[in-house]
């Protein structure tokens, strides 16, 4: 019987950026088992698939001074903050922090780690024939197998571009084509970032039809993957790849580009599959389902000591199990509190820009219009101002802004040379909510801090909503269609997640954003503010990032009793085509052999 040792555990895979084998990971405790030990049976093989879920990351609480705000919704001055890169351009200082680093041994790896992941689970699957086992465990342990290796697959592909999906253990043949060409199941052949997609699909479809829809001892198994999961990663890997960009670069080469058209029938089958995961999770409504409003934030957050923050409508992310005042101190006081003294934290901070906040519609559907800026009414005696007090619920669940109060002793004051916008670095009038229990700081509870737990889904039920609404006008031109199982049209879709929250229902044409795409794209920004990069992925896939450059990145000064509000442009954006389409792959990678091409701009 041969030996798995560490080497062929965590050997080199494709594009492991010329790391030894040896400087991965410590050596496991199966190293000195036989394969037929580990592999052979249920629960030591179900260890062994444990070890791919560290490798998930939480685009916030992973990270240090960076958050998930890739798309420019926020602005920071410090250089090695998100708010500062993102609207720049300085791509490369993404890849160096955060969600996007490509360091694997830094003290906050990102999602290239995902390589690692990906060779583990092929190790798995490699070996799936010695299992011994019922045939639902044979199940469970090969649905996480392809679940994990479709994952690490997409979220690598969606930002750095096409790559070979890698799905065997890599030996002696490392030049695997960053282009490829797959024929699928359907027996259509693909080229590009698509053949990679349609994998990731055809793994998640696999997987969706192992995996229990919930697992046994909900508990216990709480953030492991599930046949809901599968499907919805299904939809959004369809719907990446049937999008403008991604279709442009489909083709056998980054210079071999396609028309930048929506790919109907990749749209249709996203359709199908974000239906079918709607049905699902319709068809089981005690594990699965949006979270009503008052309740809206503990998916987030939990502050009662006991609770992790993984709701019935968080379908993926990391299972965090961290508590306490470190996550002030360290993630949310380095990216979005204010007055590190006061709050805590170190000064860091990136806020949202008055363009971010703009999208935000009235609380009637209507669009924010700037003759709103500074528009002050008295109710009670109380002052109130339209642009703030007036808007979609969503925006004062996601945003703080002058006057508020994050806890009962503390208030913000937000105004041009106020004490919270003077300190740390602020450079806008608004602070991030979203994430930031109320009375959670060093100055107001205690308590409620050192028991203050945080996560940010990678995907929820909502998205699978709009997902779907996307899909179905995409594929058919009509919002009023209904696709698969789920019974329901596109427009219910979309209102499905507004009115959870209180917003107007929408209309076919979508309401006043002149389109209903364009309504769907301004309501995935809203809903989905500041949580895991769908608004930079939306503005790329849609090629919206080109028509935005050298937009003027506003704040909006204003007296502390409200007057002489005025905006004022910090910076530019930079958003050049195609260079900021994709993230840029490590140099040395890109140097290994001529078939694995740098991202266009940045060689």
């Amino acid at each position: 019987m041969r030996k798995i040792f560490y080497t062929l555990f965590f050997c080199a895979q494709i594009l492991l950026m010329g790391t030894s084998c040896t400087d991965y990971l410590s050596v496991p405790v199966e190293a000195d088992k036989n394969t037929e030990d580990i592999f052979g049976d249920y629960y030591n093989f179900q260890g062994f698939v444990d070890q791919l879920y560290p490798y998930v990351r939480d685009p916030i609480v992973n990270h240090i001074c960076y958050d998930a705000s890739y798309g420019g919704e926020t602005i920071g001055t410090t250089t090695w903050s998100t708010g500062y890169n993102a609207v720049r351009g300085l791509y490369k200082a993404m890849t160096t922090r955060g969600y996007y680093n490509i360091d694997g041994e830094g003290v906050a790896p990102g999602v290239w780690v995902g390589w690692k992941a990906i060779r583990i689970a092929n190790i798995g699957l490699e070996n799936f024939d010695l299992m011994k086992g019922t045939e639902e465990e044979k199940n469970k342990i090969k649905g996480q197998l392809l679940f994990m290796r479709a994952f690490f697959h997409q979220e690598i592909l969606a930002a750095w571009g096409s790559i070979p999906y890698v799905d065997k253990v890599l030996e002696d043949e490392f030049k695997l084509p960053r282009f490829a060409e797959y024929t699928a199941l359907d027996g259509n052949t693909y080229y590009g970032y698509q053949a990679c997609a349609v994998r990731v699909a055809e793994d998640m479809q696999e997987a969706s039809e192992l995996l229990p829809v919930v697992w046994d001892n909900d508990v216990a198994n709480r953030g492991r993957c599930t046949a809901l999961a599968a499907l919805a990663y299904k939809a959004r890997a369809l719907v990446y790849a049937a999008s403008p960009l991604m279709s442009q670069y489909s083709g056998t080469s980054p210079t071999d580009l396609k028309p930048a058209e929506v790919n109907k029938a990749l749209m249709k089958e996203a359709a199908e599959a974000a239906s079918e995961a709607i049905k699902m999770a319709e068809d089981n409504k005690t594990a699965y389902g949006l979270l009503d409003w008052d309740h809206y934030s503990d998916m987030f957050y939990t502050v009662d000591g006991t609770t992790i923050p993984w709701s019935k409508e968080t379908l993926w992310g990391k299972y965090n199990t961290l508590k306490g005042n470190g996550l002030i101190n360290n993630t949310l006081g380095r990216i979005h509190l204010p007055e590190s003294s006061v709050y805590g934290g170190n000064a860091v901070n990136c806020t949202p820009t008055q363009n971010y906040v703009d999208l935000f519609e009235m609380n009637d559907g209507t669009l924010y219009d700037k003759k709103y800026d500074g528009e002050v009414y008295t109710v009670n005696g109380e002052q109130k101002c339209t642009m703030w007090d007036d808007r979609d619920p969503r925006f004062r669940k996601a945003i703080y802004v002058d006057r508020d109060k994050p806890g009962d002793k503390t208030q913000l004051t937000l105004y041009t040379g106020g004490k919270t916008r003077s300190a740390d670095n602020c450079q806008t009038p608004y602070y991030i909510h979203k994430f930031w229990p109320y009375n959670c700081n060093k100055t107001d509870n205690g308590t409620r801090l050192n028991n203050f737990r945080m996560m940010v889904p990678l995907m929820r039920l909502a998205e699978v909503y709009l997902l779907y609404a996307e899909a179905v006008f995409q594929s058919e031109g009509n919002a009023n269609a209904i696709i698969g199982p789920c019974g329901i049209s596109a427009l219910a879709a979309v209102n499905k997640v507004r009115e959870r929250a209180g917003q107007d229902p929408t209309d076919a044409n979508g309401g006043y954003h002149n389109g209903f795409m364009n309504m769907i794209l301004n309501e995935r920004a809203v809903e989905f503010c500041f949580e895991a990069g769908q608004y930079w992925d939306d503005i790329r896939r849609y090629k919206l990032g080109e028509k935005m450059s050298k937009e003027a990145i506003q704040t909006l000064d204003f007296t502390k009793d409200w007057k002489n509000f005025a905006r004022r442009t910090l910076v530019n954006r930079t958003f050049d085509a195609p260079k900021h389409y994709w993230l840029p792959f490590p140099t040395n990678l890109t140097k290994m052999y001529p078939e694995f091409p740098q991202n266009t701009g940045w060689e």
